[in-house]
């Protein structure tokens, strides 16, 4: 196998690899290794892969395993341009940092895509601690951030989600630093007053997301992403109109717990700070 870099600081594409009946031994841990070094991996050309094959090909890069993003076995799913979900735009964001366990993994396989082009676009938390000034490193070592979704405008049935983790958080499986900051989800760092957190929070911001930290990636039919999604986050920059075409991604999840399960426990969490 070979591996071509995607961007400067992360992700790369693999080469010489049958997603269709590869895997054996020494590959599997070259695949591995390359993902733990770099984030995100890009397999392109190999066709579409039924989803039993991309669930056994996303569990190679496990612990935590697939899991459910229900209690109903649904282990792959479909992100799709028929649902507002699949077709906003989203700020940039890692999944589910607004919970106690964010997904530690995503495989996307696209399935359908538009004749235009249609992108994701992705940073590197990892890559923004290391060049991060040191005024910055200064005013967030040491500090929690607040993470927060609030559903109840979009129509959905959830409680308010709110997690604290650390603003630089060990990567769970490199040990690496993680500027853990989103722009979708960070509330407040809580050391922080609510004036100077905002201060703060921009200036992150604007680090992450500068053009020159940014990988867009655009989307060929039947390409698999494998996403470390604690060292990466994503953004879906433009409108994925349906009337454009059809855009479906069909996903699998590396999580400690479904998504059921975090909803329940938002749920109770919810109803203790109501009777705090």
């Amino acid at each position: 196998m070979k591996f071509r870099p995607l961007h400067r600081d992360f992700g790369v594409e693999v080469h010489d690899f049958d997603t269709q009946s590869g895997g054996s031994a020494e590959e599997i841990a070259a695949l591995r290794a390359a993902w733990a070094e770099c984030g995100l991996l890009l397999f392109r050309g190999g066709g579409r892969l039924s989803p039993e094959r991309q669930l056994e090909i996303a569990a190679w890069f496990g612990p935590p395993p697939p899991v459910a993003n229900s209690a109903h076995g649904d282990y792959v799913t479909v992100l799709h341009n028929d649902d507002a979900a699949g077709a906003v735009p989203l700020a940039f964001h890692s999944d589910l940092t607004y919970t106690d366990h964010p997904i530690r993994g995503i495989c996307l396989h696209a399935i359908a895509l538009p004749q235009g082009p249609t992108s994701t676009t992705f940073v590197s938390g990892v890559a923004a601690w290391r060049s991060l000034p040191e005024d910055l490193k200064s005013a967030v070592e040491g500090t929690r951030l607040r993470h927060k979704l609030d559903m109840f405008a979009s129509g959905y049935d959830w409680p308010v989600f709110i997690a604290e983790h650390p603003t630089v958080l060990p990567h769970p499986g490199t040990g690496e630093p993680v500027l853990f900051v989103t722009e979708y989800h960070a509330d407040r760092i809580l050391e922080l007053d609510e004036a100077r957190s905002r201060s703060v929070l921009d200036r992150l911001f604007a680090h992450l997301y500068a053009e020159r930290a940014r990988y867009e990636h655009r989307w060929q039919l039947h390409d698999l992403l494998m996403i470390d999604n604690i060292a990466l986050q994503h953004a879906r920059t433009a409108q994925a109109d349906p009337a454009a075409g059809e855009r479906a991604l069909q996903r699998v999840a590396l999580s400690d717990a479904t998504l059921d399960e975090l909803v329940e426990r938002a749920r109770e969490q919810e109803k203790a700070r109501a009777g705090a």
